[in-house]
């Protein structure tokens, strides 16, 4: 890309020098005019990327996909220009987009192929297991709180998962159901569902109850909220978080400083705690943190990266979970013969009184955990391009040679509907992972390779308690009032899927409206 560059570099000299006046507004304008052309001629016929499938405009520049974001779009374009566009595309004169499985496994097992420094612009508090570009801060992270996610000490922690998740909705469940003065209750879910993982996020991490799903509302949440608000402004504008753009994120800066004072507060109570004796050492992700050590460096983290880290969990564990949980709900009620399926499976298997555990549902659940699964493929909550960069030497996908230096986008929602890997992608089809755990490898939504999320144990603990154990002790329907119905087809013939929307995550463009279901308590169980 030396040539592509230079034209850059050559065009931002120039306003340099018209800046300073070196050169006439005419010549300058004449000499800006060459370069362009030679910019565009250069993008469109000549780049090493220009016989690449895509649109003409994003030869020359990365707007179009900047507004799409903006607008909350990305999940959808995601997906949409996979099936125009095939496994390889541009989506900017130095950015593709792959969409094959095995090209995405080759790109994230390793870590010649580097994060975008666009992860940077999360790194608001500290480098992160997510921000860093580091692969030696990526292995001593791993190794400090690996320990956190492993299924032994995820045991250990189901008691405050269940309490925190299914047990909390149940209360609230039953008690709308009580409210209502009738058999059934109509509830909202996708709201239910975010409040229940930040309550069992914020306990595991900070060691306190906040009751968000009690309340429907917390401050953790607006910090969560305001939190990413910052972020998103920052990978669209680098500066906002200093002077004078600061003027304009004045509030979320504030915001995000007060979530840093409490996530440090809650490290520093818990070690007063231990050292007065005051408690036995709890089994949470706090605990680890603190006590996280690298055993090849011996080195633990600082108060500031454990606080970096825990924000990181908490915000990287929430909408993830909650909106795959909403999803599969939302499917399930589109596909009536895969929600019949899944409720008789597991209401053949667990007594009324009995919560169900992970093990217990990994074990003998086979159904439900296909229908997670497949909620997970047809509509990835983390269904955007993960950008990393080609390393010295180039790479060559799909036959493309792409040069050192050029921005390579791994399209999760891409590799989710990969035709060549996946029969009829567009159909919600559990069974497709029955007795195929293969099939479940191939599942992008968690990355794979040397980046693969860390807390993906963490939310299978949660997504299995709660859907089997809803699907157990509730019959859901939809509302009379349902936009989205399973004989509502799209042009596929498939059911009609609710609108998504992308900020960090893809979710619901209209929860308020799309999300709810009318619940009863199971009939068997009267």
């Amino acid at each position: 890309m030396a040539i592509y560059q230079l034209i850059l570099d050559a065009l931002q000299h120039l306003g340099a020098c018209l800046a300073h006046q070196d050169l006439s507004p005419l010549t300058a304008a004449a000499l800006a005019g060459i370069l362009s052309a030679g910019y565009t001629i250069y993008c469109l016929y000549f780049s090493p990327l220009s016989k690449i499938p895509g649109s003409r405009m994003s030869k020359l520049t990365l707007s179009k996909m900047k507004l799409e974001a903006l607008f909350g779009r990305l999940g959808d374009v995601s997906e949409e220009e996979y099936y125009k566009y095939g496994d390889i595309y541009t989506i900017g004169p130095n950015a593709v987009v792959i969409s094959n499985p095995s090209d995405c496994r080759a790109v994230l097992g390793t870590h010649r192929f580097i994060k975008s420094e666009v992860y940077q612009r999360f790194a608001l508090i500290d480098d992160t297991m997510f921000t860093t570009q580091s692969p030696e801060l990526t292995h001593v992270r791993r190794r400090q709180v690996g320990p956190a996610f492993t299924h032994g000490y995820l045991s250990e922690m189901e008691p405050l998962i269940l309490e925190c998740g299914i047990q909390a909705i149940k209360e609230k469940w039953d008690a709308e159901i009580d409210r209502s003065g009738n058999m059934d209750a109509t509830v909202a879910y996708a709201l239910h569902f975010s409040m229940a993982t930040f309550d069992i996020i914020g306990a595991l991490g900070y060691g306190q109850r906040f009751n968000a799903l009690r309340n429907n509302t917390s401050r953790i949440v607006d910090w969560v909220n305001d939190y990413n608000r910052l972020a998103v402004i920052r990978i669209a504008f680098n500066h906002a978080t200093s002077f004078p753009a600061s003027l304009l994120t004045a509030n979320l800066i504030k915001s995000k400083n007060d979530f840093v004072s409490f996530g440090n507060a809650a490290a520093d109570s818990r070690r007063d705690l231990l050292r007065q004796g005051a408690i036995e050492k709890p089994k949470d992700v706090l605990q680890i943190l603190i006590d996280g050590e690298d055993p090849e460096s011996k080195v633990k983290m600082s108060p500031t990266q454990i606080t970096a880290e825990n924000i990181g969990f908490l915000i990287g564990g929430t909408d993830t979970t909650s909106l795959t949980m909403s999803w599969t709900i939302h499917y399930l009620m589109l596909y009536p013969d895969a929600y019949r399926r899944a409720t008789d499976e597991v209401r053949s298997r667990f007594p009324r009184h009995h919560t169900i555990t992970y093990a217990e549902g990994k074990a003998q659940l086979a159904f439900v955990d296909a229908c997670i699964h497949e909620s997970m493929r047809i509509r990835a909550v983390s269904g955007v391009p993960l950008p990393r960069i080609v390393p010295e030497g180039g790479a060559t996908f799909q036959g493309r040679f792409l040069p050192a230096g050029t921005q390579i986008g791994v399209n999760v929602a891409g590799a989710n509907h990969h035709q060549g890997t996946w029969k009829n992608p567009r159909r919600f089809m559990p069974e497709r992972f029955i007795g195929d755990e293969k099939a479940k490898h191939n599942v992008a939504t968690f990355s794979s390779g040397v980046r693969i999320c860390p807390g993906r144990n963490l939310a299978h603990y949660e997504m299995m308690t709660i859907i089997a154990n809803l699907l157990k002790d509730y019959d859901l329907s939809l509302p009379s009032d349902a936009l989205f119905t399973p004989d509502r087809l799209d042009m596929y013939g498939n059911p009609r899927v609710m609108p998504r929307t992308h900020s960090l995550t893809v979710g619901p463009k209209y929860p308020e409206r799309d999300c709810h279901v009318v619940i009863r308590r199971a009939a068997e169980y009267y």
